[in-house]
């Protein structure tokens, strides 16, 4: 199963997948998590808690970055795991991906965390969804879930 948690941060969203991304419906609810992100102008797949990705979920990342261009939306990865990397390696989409750090991020999100245009939570199925707090630092908002998650998974009563 994977979990996804969109946080907006002004015209950015960071993605955060924990789990896998194959065969099920992984590849329906990061599709869906991306795909409703259409005022973004970057979107950040933090995949630090992904351990697998198949060959359909390589085929699933590959179009939703042929997307993201297509809406003029900067995609990039971060925070890829070793067995992932390994497979993007493999592959040579090491090669077609971007990727970011999370120094990157603090730099390019700085001066959002201060704007008061944050989009409202949409919640979506499978997906958790979050605005960050104005009074809550960068730092603490990426690495660590918010405290106004609304947590609306498909394997939730």
């Amino acid at each position: 199963m994977l979990n996804a948690t969109v946080q907006k941060l002004g015209d950015t969203t960071i993605l955060r997948c924990q789990g896998r991304i194959v065969v099920g419906d992984a590849y329906t609810i990061l599709r869906k998590a991306v795909l409703g992100e259409t005022r973004s102008r970057m979107l950040v797949l933090d995949l630090a808690q992904v351990d697998r990705v198949d060959a359909g979920g390589l085929g699933v990342l590959l179009g939703l970055r042929e997307w993201a261009r297509s809406n003029a939306i900067r995609l990039q990865l971060m925070n890829v795991m070793n067995q992932v990397e390994q497979i993007l390696e493999l592959t040579k989409l090491d090669r077609v991906f971007e990727f970011c750090s999370i120094r990157d991020i603090f730099h390019m999100l700085r001066p959002a965390a201060y704007s008061s245009s944050n989009i409202a939570p949409r919640p979506l199925s499978g997906i958790v969804s979050t605005n960050l707090p104005e009074d809550e630092p960068i730092a603490a908002s990426i690495l660590r879930p918010s405290r106004r998650a609304v947590c609306l998974r498909g394997d939730q009563p």
